[in-house]
């Protein structure tokens, strides 16, 4: 043998790829990983089933949406135990339904395990986490690494993988086995003569890793996209080039397709957002990839003696090892993506694991990129979002850096062994060693040969212990159990008798999700309604979900604020049974003022030191709409002594206040809230209300929007008051909601005498259109009237009238 030939074989002798070392080598890595997660969450393991990780409110909702799922619901689809009457799909509540439709299943079929279910969570957890270990050392083993090195840097990239940060939250995400598997299925496709089945087997895992967090599709969809690219670009001919894009197919494009046939099917409210908010917000910090942790000594250093490190939100930390890094540093600017020999190309493995080492670090590259949010987080260039098609649901752009963290240290320990399996020493080198250190002669070639390997791998698993060390879990005892609920026997649940009651209701009310109207929780109050929830088997009507129907949400929202007229939701209620108020103690006084139409008709059933429950007859609503209509009534007539101008009337004759009802713009009829015409725009073109002179003092602006829109609400206001400036989104002041359009008030003030006040609404690069009709800037002390046909206005509230 000669040449490359030789180095072959060597290759093949010292890296055996013999099926025996192999296995043994497995039945290690998973026996170490599993003594190790022994040790590290002893607590947990040790009774996973009485307690919960308590880190996070996103792990909690996960735990109580997989609880209700498999103790209540009667179907696999539908989850029921929020956004009561609708519920929601399985898929959007992160209750990772197809482990837990595995669950209801097994329940229903073989025995009960709906008991279970938290203990079955955790061991999924630790199962995945041993599971990953496993495969990312197959995935090292394919590429002809030998046991020791695979064994070795499979541990530390298990345990320092960014996934393990999951663990206290978004569970369908610290499954850190899927993106090593899709690796592992890729090489194998490549591999193979015959692809098709690795193809449709890659496809599969898509899908089943989507039921599991839909994350995981749009990552894979990224990341397959960039490989099928450069291997498209590589070799462009036509056989190529359709044999990639119709695999591409298989493997992404027809396990999207099969989910939303799944949720199309069973789910008939299509008015899903397709552009969340944050999609150039949530996204990674190159900070949060290449520079440690802030609990790093070594971030704790650069930051004080070198430059300051800014602040990252979790989502963008995603932290590759410092000998990563460094390898990152060489591999783009030293070799510039040159690490592989040219002369492996003679050998056969080497030529098609060059191939692919080459494409899925391209695909990494690029994902990373994507995850960094190039180009289009940058200024100027922000436009691009709405050419992202799907894409645009996957918000949280710092979860696509993770596919990064496992090729780069993949890159890192294959080219390190494979340089350290070729070096030989020079004959100048082992000449001077022989003469002036001959005891190192002997010694010398191993540590030269393996030397930095060896300090790459101890590197990564401190780095792996200190990550591990820096994030514990907090237990606590799970809410599951009802002792633990209801510690004694004041409890609430052991006082009130829920079957009477058809939901709950949280106040503050509380509506996450939907991605146009957001109304923030009080995290112990959905705490408590949620564990209510789960113990008594009634729903409940708070929103903590994800990409809700927007028509839904209205009707939510409208049901929550004073009513303007009878609320939708009346007629989606199946009966008339009460509804449960869990109201917040400390927040009764806000409760009263913010509510009134649902505390000033119910009763008061419970009242203890942690939670206030009061029932509301569903009807008592219409009563309080019909009683509000008498008040506005009795208040015009007394005050409305003052005529204005187009038939208004104030309470003052000097009041300032400006209307624009937008008549002489030509509208579609059914897009009009009042009047013949309403003004239509892009969120991302500037539309300017008012632009003049106002005098001194404190004013309300005012204004309706078509709620029903995608992204309406999270249109922006800006209002210049001389030297001030004010600007928020305009959601945030919603008031009331009527025939589908939400009342936004925002108070200001002007400081300056006869000051210039420039408002208008603008919500950057989001081209989009909304509607807005109704708009009025009036001094905060004055009250202004106008009645016509059907309809009493107070203030640019404005109230259907009854029939007569």
């Amino acid at each position: 043998m000669k040449g490359v030939e030789q180095i072959e074989h060597t290759l093949h002798n010292i890296a055996s790829p013999k099926r025996g070392h192999t296995f043994w080598g497995l039945v290690g890595v998973l026996a170490i990983t599993a003594l190790l997660l022994g040790i590290e969450h002893y607590s947990l393991l040790k009774a996973p089933n009485e307690v919960i990780i308590a880190n996070s409110s996103d792990g909690y909702k996960s735990y109580m949406t997989a609880l209700w799922h498999v103790r209540h619901d009667s179907g696999y689809v539908h989850y029921t135990g929020m956004n009561y009457p609708f519920g929601e799909h399985v898929l959007f509540t992160d209750n990772q339904p197809i482990l837990c439709n595995m669950m209801q299943w097994w329940s229903r079929n073989m025995w009960d395990v709906r008991d279970e279910v938290v203990g079955f969570i955790h061991l999924t957890l630790v199962l995945s986490m041993i599971f990953g270990a496993g495969i990312l050392y197959l995935w090292l083993r394919k590429l002809h690494l030998p046991v020791w090195v695979s064994g070795w840097a499979a541990l530390g990239m298990a345990f320092l993988s960014p996934q393990y940060g999951r663990f206290d939250g978004h569970f369908g995400m610290a499954h850190l086995w899927v993106l090593p598997m899709l690796m592992f299925l890729l090489c194998r496709y490549e591999e193979r003569s015959s692809r098709r089945y690795q193809s449709l087997l890659i496809g599969m895992l898509v899908w089943f890793s989507a039921q599991l967090h839909f994350y995981n599709i749009g990552v894979s969809a990224v990341f397959l996209g960039f490989y099928t690219l450069f291997q498209i670009l590589i070799h462009p001919g036509w056989r190529n080039t359709w044999t990639r894009i119709s695999h591409y197919i298989v493997m992404v494009v027809l396990p999207f397709v099969v989910l939303n046939v799944w949720i199309h099917w069973s789910d008939y409210f299509q008015d899903r957002p397709v552009s969340p908010y944050g999609f150039t917000d949530y996204i990674g910090r190159w900070e949060g990839v290449f520079l440690p942790y802030p609990y790093f000594a070594l971030h704790r250093w650069i930051s004080d003696w070198i430059v300051p490190i800014r602040s990252l939100d979790f989502e963008a930390e995603a932290y590759v090892g410092l000998a990563a890094t460094i390898f990152t540093i060489w591999y783009l600017f030293v070799r510039r993506f040159k690490a592989f020999e040219p002369e492996w190309e003679a050998a056969a493995y080497h030529r098609v694991h060059k191939n692919y080492l080459r494409g899925i670090s391209f695909a990494a590259f690029a994902t990373l990129l994507f995850g960094l949010g190039f180009p289009f987080a940058f200024n100027e260039l922000e436009w691009l979002v709405n050419y992202m098609g799907p894409l645009r649901q996957f918000r949280g752009l710092g979860r696509f850096t993770w596919v990064f963290f496992y090729v780069i240290n993949l890159l890192l320990i294959y080219v390190l062994w494979n340089r350290s399996a070729r070096y030989l020493p020079g004959e100048k080198w082992m000449a001077f060693l022989k003469k002036h250190a001959a005891g190192l002669v002997p010694v010398w070639p191993k540590v030269a040969r393996y030397g930095l390997l060896v300090v790459s791998l101890l590197v990564l698993s401190g780095e792996a212990y200190w990550f591990q060390k820096n994030n514990p879990l907090q237990l606590v005892l799970s809410p599951a159990r009802r002792e633990v609920a209801a510690p004694n026997p004041g409890h609430w649940l052991n006082k009130v008798d829920f079957g009477r009651y058809q939901a709950l209701m949280p106040l503050p009310y509380y509506h996450i999700g939907s991605e146009n109207m957001w109304l923030n929780f009080n995290f112990p109050l959905f705490q408590k309604v949620q564990t209510t929830a789960y113990h008594t088997g009634i729903p409940d009507m708070g929103v903590v979900l994800s990409r809700t129907s927007i028509s839904r949400t209205v009707k939510s929202l409208q049901f929550s604020l004073p009513s303007c007229e009878p609320p939708e939701m009346l007629s989606e209620l199946p009966d008339n049974r009460p509804i449960a108020l869990m109201i917040q103690p400390e927040e009764w006084e806000l409760v009263q003022k913010k509510y009134p139409h649902l505390t000033e008709k119910a009763r008061t059933v419970y009242n203890g030191p942690e939670m206030r429950i009061m029932s509301l007859i569903p009807d008592s609503v219409r009563t309080w709409y019909a009683q509000k209509i008498v008040e506005e009534k009795a208040g015009m007539e007394r005050n409305a002594r003052y005529s204005r101008e187009n038939g208004l009337r104030a309470d003052q004759p000097t009041s300032w206040y400006k209307r624009f009802g937008f008549d002489s713009i030509e509208s579609d009829i059914s897009y009009v809230f009042q009047g013949k015409g309403c003004g239509q725009g892009l969120l991302s073109d500037t539309t300017r209300i008012w632009n003049g002179a106002i005098p001194k003092g404190a004013y309300t602006f005012s204004i309706w929007v078509k709620a029903d829109e995608d992204m309406a609400l999270p249109q922006e206001y800006h209002i210049h008051t001389g030297s001030s400036f004010l600007n928020g989104n305009l959601g945030n002041g919603i008031q009331t909601i009527v025939r589908g359009w939400a009342l936004c008030e925002i108070p200001f003030e002007v400081t300056e005498e006869s000051a210039v006040v420039d408002i208008f609404l603008h919500k950057k690069d989001i081209e989009m259109p909304f509607w807005y009709d109704e708009g009025m800037i009036k001094a905060q002390n004055g009250h202004f009237y106008l009645q016509k046909t059907g309809w009493l206005m107070h203030n640019n509230y404005w109230f259907r009238l009854p029939p007569e």
